[in-house]
């Protein structure tokens, strides 16, 4: 496991005693790369991941902004996997895989995939697999476990409910911080940007980039900041940051509603001869009106879930739980039919299917770092500037208005939630993608994304300018994975530069 620790090397503590830093961000991460002296050396990786993965670590300043000036050059250590080219004399170069999360593995994900991929992209890329700072493999944000599932209302509506969240997120974040060290202070996307430029150069070539989810925030903060770095850039299922807290709340919570719609009436039509079919009978009318059932005895009681433990699952699940739980399984229609079993035995009193879906920290350092650096990476990156009950009552009463079934939770929702008290600062804050490359970025997203909203592809598109937008007709979060028509024209794009024509709508 990588640790946080003093970079040992001389040549670099030399070069800072003698050496004005570079003011640009291109200059500075290239002086250090080449003042550190790293090379990227692949070997075996620990028995977690499978062969062909080889693995490697490369050294980053904690603080990118001042690594000039700390008198002990503190560094992050950056861990990463490769699945390495099989056509080694047709090979186009390194592909980034970042699977979003905030906070999610590159690592698992690079790991996961080399049997589903395009066997083209197989042969012809070195695929990375790059977590990011504070998760995985990568120095990670640690925390105590017990601390992070203490038992809180992310939905309060008294002042003593909204104290005890305060109170949650300011004991969270001193254990966080008092576990990691300073490093919980700089896990903003900035700085992973700079770390895939850092790696990048080591590398010695330009790159190719493929951002999921969060990834899509990652790639095209690294596009407006390294605008010549990179042979192409895919970002698929799209943040548009830039915009008011209370929008991303509407934006969000009404593509998760939208979706949840888009499962109702898949249910209401799957037939019980098709293999993935639903557990729950009736028209849309009828599956809508369960799920509120289930949803209202959650808020009247706990519904208990018999099959879980304190360790592995909740024993139990409230209406928040049900809530933000239910936008997880929107998240792809492979997971529709056991969310349908999950309705169909909730309603009758048996929670679990959906307990096993609600994240909790099992004590893991790879696995929990997930959940830790997705509450500290968010609250670096996103506007979280409520300060009292009345605050949050007005964002639920937003949410009650406009996405009445599901009252407006939804990740952004509990991420601005989770920040107030948090200690770390604010330091990426939300302004529009200045891109001004001249590459070509290609933009993917469904029409029906539970969490990253066509509203947020079209914003921005419009901020990068300098890109194609292809839109899905159909559900679930991120395409690419999915092997259909979007996955094609994607992979014409990563191979060969081959963009769709503007306005291109594909049915898988």
């Amino acid at each position: 496991m990588a640790t946080y620790q003093t970079i040992s090397s001389n040549d670099v503590q030399e070069w800072v005693r003698q050496h004005n830093y570079p003011t640009s961000d291109t200059a500075a991460v290239q002086q250090w790369v080449k003042q550190s002296r790293q090379t990227i050396k692949w070997g075996s990786c620990t028995e977690q991941f499978p062969s062909p993965l080889t693995c490697a670590t490369f050294r980053v300043p904690l603080d990118w902004n001042h690594a000039h000036a700390r008198g002990d050059n503190q560094t992050v250590e950056l861990g990463m996997v490769r699945l390495e080219a099989e056509d080694k004399e047709n090979r186009i170069g390194y592909l980034f895989v970042n699977p979003g999360g905030p906070g999610g593995q590159a690592t698992s994900t690079v790991s996961g995939i080399s049997e589903r991929i395009d066997p083209e992209i197989r042969a012809r890329f070195d695929i990375i697999g790059l977590d990011p700072r504070g998760v995985g493999i990568s120095t990670p944000v640690r925390c105590d476990p017990e601390a992070f599932n203490k038992r809180v209302k992310f939905l309060p509506k008294t002042e003593e409910e909204y104290e005890a969240l305060v109170q949650y997120n300011q004991d969270l974040g001193a254990n966080c911080l008092e576990k990691t060290g300073p490093l919980l202070n700089f896990v903003d996307t900035i700085s992973a940007v700079k770390d895939h430029e850092a790696v990048r150069l080591a590398f010695g070539e330009k790159a190719t980039y493929l951002g999921l989810s969060y990834g899509t925030q990652l790639f095209s903060q690294y596009a407006a900041l390294f605008p010549d770095s990179f042979r192409a850039i895919v970002l698929d299922g799209n943040l548009q940051r830039s915009q008011s807290e209370s929008s991303n709340l509407l934006i969000e919570s009404t593509a998760y509603q939208a979706t949840l719609e888009q499962f109702f009436s898949w249910c209401a039509s799957s037939s019980s001869t098709e293999e993935n079919e639903c557990a729950l009978e009736g028209d849309s009318d009828a599956i809508k009106t369960i799920f509120l059932s289930v949803r209202d005895k959650a808020s009247a009681s706990p519904i208990p879930a018999p099959g879980c433990d304190d360790i592995s699952c909740r024993s139990e699940v409230t209406q928040e739980d049900f809530l933000f739980t239910s936008q997880g399984f929107m998240i792809s229609q492979r997971n529709w039919p056991t969310f349908s079993q999950a309705l169909s035995e909730a309603e009758i009193g048996n929670a679990t299917l959906i307990s096993l879906f609600n994240q909790i920290a099992v004590g893991d350092a790879y696995e929990d770092s997930y959940l830790y650096a997705g509450t500290a990476i968010g609250c670096q990156d996103w506007a979280h500037a409520s300060k009292g009950l009345a605050d949050v009552s007005e964002k639920q009463s937003l949410g009650a208005v406009f996405s009445p079934l599901t009252l407006g939770a939804c990740q952004s929702y509990k991420l601005q939630a989770s920040c107030i008290g948090w200690p770390a600062p604010l330091s990426n804050p939300p302004a529009p993608i200045d891109y001004k490359g001249d590459v070509k970025l290609l933009m993917v997203n469904s029409l029906y994304d539970p969490s990253t909203s066509y509203t947020w592809a079209l914003g921005l598109q419009k901020e990068i300018e300098n890109a194609v937008l292809l839109t899905r007709n159909g559900s679930g979060h991120t395409s690419y994975l999915l092997g259909g028509e979007t996955t094609n024209i994607t992979n014409q794009y990563l191979l060969h530069l081959e963009l769709p024509e503007p306005g291109t709508v594909t049915s898988s």
